[in-house]
Parts: C-alpha cells; sequence; structure tokens
C-alpha cells in the first residue's frame, strides 16, 4: 500500500478503478476535497466528467503505467 492510497483510506475516500486508471485527473478543491475528472470524457460522452465514486466497473478502465510521483 503506498501513502496515497492510505490517505484515502484514512479519508474513508475510495474511488474504485478511477484511483488506479491511466485516464484519470486528480483535482484537488481548495477546500480539501479530491475530485476524480475522467479524460475519457473529453472525446466519448458514454463517460461521465466526475463519475459517482466509488466506480467498481468501467470499459474505459487501463491501469495507470505511471509511478508514484511521475
Amino acid at each position: 500500500m503506498n501513502d496515497r492510497d492510505r490517505e484515502e483510506q484514512v479519508r474513508g475516500a475510495d474511488p474504485g478503478l478511477c484511483g488506479r486508471c491511466e485516464h484519470v485527473q486528480r483535482v484537488p478543491s481548495s477546500r480539501g476535497s479530491t475530485f476524480y475528472l475522467c479524460r475519457l470524457s473529453f472525446s466519448d460522452s458514454r463517460f461521465a466528467r466526475y463519475p459517482p465514486l466509488p466506480v467498481l466497473a468501467c470499459s474505459g478502465f487501463v491501469p495507470a503505467s505511471r509511478q508514484e510521483g511521475t
């Protein structure tokens, strides 16, 4: 478990698949919340811009290939 996973678990926020998807963009708010923007929504209307969490199934899910901190 990495630091981000621990932080989300402590806050009680489980984004489901979005937390591990290549297409997600985390958008922090000034009030301390984190929103999960699906970048697939820009080109495909089947995907919600900010899907209700946790996402348990998604046809656009691609495991993130980038490493922490990059």
